[in-house]
Order: structure tokens, then sequence, then C-alpha cells
């Protein structure tokens, strides 16, 4: 027996191994990619996206955490869960922006035969960047779906990566976010992503690892809250200094804020802190956004500070199960303008977004969250490059927009399903 446990222990090893040269040696792309050397070196607790969004029965609810990113065409399926990290997703059901709820995972074996365990919604055993596993649900065989108690779908395997931007260029107006640039990164040697037509999503290719889960609204919503959550997610590792608990080693809360706003240096920062309690994003947010160009936004204080607010106070998603639907990246925090067309952003003077966003549905209750087709780069550009922060009314126009680095000028490419597990099959 102790044989068998070592050369299963050491199969485990090897793939680990295989996969992480494979990564390694890959193209350098995000959403949150390959965000700090050590991520680079171990793959499987490499966040890459975070959803929730309204499933199809409207009653539930659903989450995605996306990890180990960048796995080749015709390999999603031979590409298996870290089985040494902890993945998290961490909900504030109460209205502090600290954990209440969490849910965590965790991968047996390696290969085909893996089986991935759900534990929770429970409360935390403790607060913070180290936890131990709460109560087991239940446990999925690698890419199939299972039903669980409670009404809760689980699904563990492997997905097409429904991520879409133009990393390649994105590399080149801020070559500091690529870590092969590291530690010394050349100047920028463009100042525009590429126009419509000739943009490309960098991901079209790749796959990544989901684990996905839908179940009731009911279970998250409190009457502090009044069904208001705040999401965000966490990679964790048996670090040595950690004393048998697991540490926190990655941190993923709203998408494109700490690729596009924080030095890659202080990615590490961020990934070991709480979001809630995070000493290097707001302050990295405030120096480039009023940093000149090419080096930054080159934006007024009071712009900067409004972006710090929103995105930098607390890195958490925020999510209102009392709304119906869709979902609406910033939804909760611009009281649903953000779930206007880019166009409609661009063109109406911000006094009439009001009585537009109310002539269009019920602007009082937003969703927010995020699923895979909401326009989150081109909201996120819009709120550094352009107007979209003075649109909202969140601070007075600077006018010092820079209008080509507003947009990466790409749709989604990759088509999602009409139903659980939401992602489509590895490509």
């Amino acid at each position: 027996m102790l044989v068998g446990r070592t050369l299963a222990a050491s199969a485990a090893i090897a793939a680990l191994g295989a996969a992480s040269v494979l990564y390694a040696a890959g193209p350098a792309r995000t959403s949150d990619h390959q965000d700090t050397l050590q991520l680079v070196s171990r793959p499987g607790a490499d966040i890459t996206d975070g959803y929730v969004f309204p499933s199809k029965n409207p009653n539930d609810v659903t989450f995605i955490m996306n990890v180990h990113p960048l796995i080749p065409r015709g390999m999603g399926a031979t590409t298996y869960f870290d089985p040494g990290v902890m993945y998290q997703i961490k909900m504030d059901t109460v209205g502090d922006y600290r954990e209440h709820q969490v849910m965590q995972f965790k991968a047996e074996g390696a290969g085909p035969d893996q089986k991935i365990t759900l534990y929770g919604p429970a409360a935390p055993s403790t607060q913070g960047t180290t936890a131990t596993f709460v109560r087991q649900l239940g446990t999925a065989a690698y890419n199939t779906t299972v039903a669980l108690p409670d009404g809760i779908k689980f699904f563990a395997g492997p997905r097409r990566d429904p991520f879409y931007f133009d990393l390649t260029q994105f590399f080149k107006i801020n070559p500091d976010r690529n870590y092969k640039n590291q530690p010394n990164p050349p100047a920028p040697s463009a100042s525009c992503f590429r126009p419509p037509g000739q943009a490309m999503n960098t991901l079209a290719n790749f796959n990544v690892l989901s684990l996905i889960v839908e179940m009731p609204r009911s279970m998250l919503e409190t009457a502090q809250n009044h069904g208001r959550i705040n999401v965000w997610w966490t990679a964790s590792t048996t670090e040595p200094q950690a004393g048998g608990a697991y540490r926190q080693i990655e941190l993923w809360g709203r998408p494109a804020v700490k690729e596009a706003l924080e030095p890659f240096r202080l990615h590490e920062v961020t990934n070991r802190s709480e979001p809630y309690n995070d000493p290097a994003l707001r302050r990295a947010i405030y120096r480039f956004m009023t940093a000149p160009k090419p080096y930054g936004a080159g934006r007024s204080h009071a712009i900067a500070n409004a972006l710090v607010k929103v995105l930098g106070n607390t890195n958490e998603m925020q999510v209102d199960l009392t709304s119906g639907g869709p979902a609406t990246y910033l939804g909760v925090e611009t009281k649903g303008k953000s779930g206007l067309p880019k166009g409609i952003l661009d063109i109406v003077p911000g006094a009439g977004l009001k009585g537009l966003k109310k002539s269009l549905r019920n602007g009082a209750r937003e969703f927010g969250g995020r699923d895979p087709e909401s326009p989150v780069v081109d909201l996120s550009l819009g709120a550094i490059y352009g107007n979209i922060v003075s649109k909202v009314g969140l601070a007075k126009d600077d006018h010092k927009e820079t209008p080509c680095l507003t947009s990466d000028n790409l749709t989604p490419t990759v088509n999602t399903l009409n139903g659980f597990p939401y992602l489509t099959a590895p490509v």
C-alpha cells in the first residue's frame, strides 16, 4: 500500500510539474492570469476569473471560479486541479465587507479519476488570510455535474476560457503588467488599442479549470443586508509558516483592477491581503490614475479618488440577490448606470442618464455581479481613460480622456450555454 501511495504521489507531482512547464513556457496573458512569479510556477493556484450571475431558474444564483489559465487547445480534458490548494469563494452576507459565508473546494488524486469536494456554504472557522475547511457538502467526479443537498448543483472540470481581451496590445501599452518583463519592464511601445477589425482576443484558444455552483438565492439572503452580498475569490496553500492551516496566496475580487491599476511588484501584497484591508491597492490606483502618460492615466485627483472609492476601498464584487437580473457589472455601485451600453454612456450627457435608465427599465435595483459576456474590459477602460466616472455622477469631468484607450474594440467571442454549467466545453 505504501508503494502504491508513493507511486500515485509521484505521478501527481510529475503531472503538476509538466503542467507548470507548459504554463510558464506559454504566452503571458490575463484577466488575472500569471499576476505573480509564484503563481507562474504554480498554475493550479492561479485564479483567472470569478463570476456571479442569475441562473436560468430565477430563484437561483450561479457562482463560477476559474483557475489554472492558459491550458492549450486539446489539453483541457487532461489538465487537473492542484490537490494542494484550497479554493474559496468568500461572501459578506451582513454588509461589513468581511466574510460570513464561504464555499471551499479541494481536489483529491490526479488524472481522470480526480474527485473534487465542495465544503459549505457555511460560516468560516476564521476570517482573514488563513483558513481551515468547514463542513463537507458533497463530491463531484472530475468533469461531471452532480446534484447536492439543499438544491445545489456542482461542476468541477475543464471549460473554454470565456474571458476576452486584446492582451497582446495591452502589454505593449503597459509592459509592466507582463511578468516576462520583470524586474525591469521596457518603455511602452504602443499608445492605443488596435481599431475594430484588427483587435484580437488573445485567450480565444485557451482553456481553464472551472468550479461552478448553482444554489438557491435564499441561502444567502439575510435581514442585515436585505439581499445584498459582496463576493471575492481566494486560493490558499499549506505553507510552512501557516502552522498547518491554509494561507492565502492569491486574491481575486473585481476584474481588471489589480491587473490594470497596480504595479506588478505589488500584486503579491494584494494577493496576500484581505480585500477590505489591502495596504497597497488603494494607493496604487490613485498613483496610476494621476501619473502622467504614458506611465499612468493622467487624470484629475477627483477622478482618481472616485475610482479608489469604487474599486479600491473594498476589492469585492457587489451583488443584489433581490434583483431579477441580468448581471450588470458595477450595477450596484453605479445604481444601474453601468448597465447601459458604452455607446450610450459616450454620447448621452450625464444629467440624462438617470432618466434614460428609468425609461429602459427600473434602475432602482440592479443585480450587479458579472456574467461571462459582461463588457468588464470596456467598463474598466472607460472608467480609467474615458468619461464613465463623470457620466455616472461620481466626479466632475476633468476633460483628460484618452479616447483610443477606452476600449480594446472586442466583443464576446465565446458563446455560453443556456443552462448549467453555463461555460462551454474546452477547445
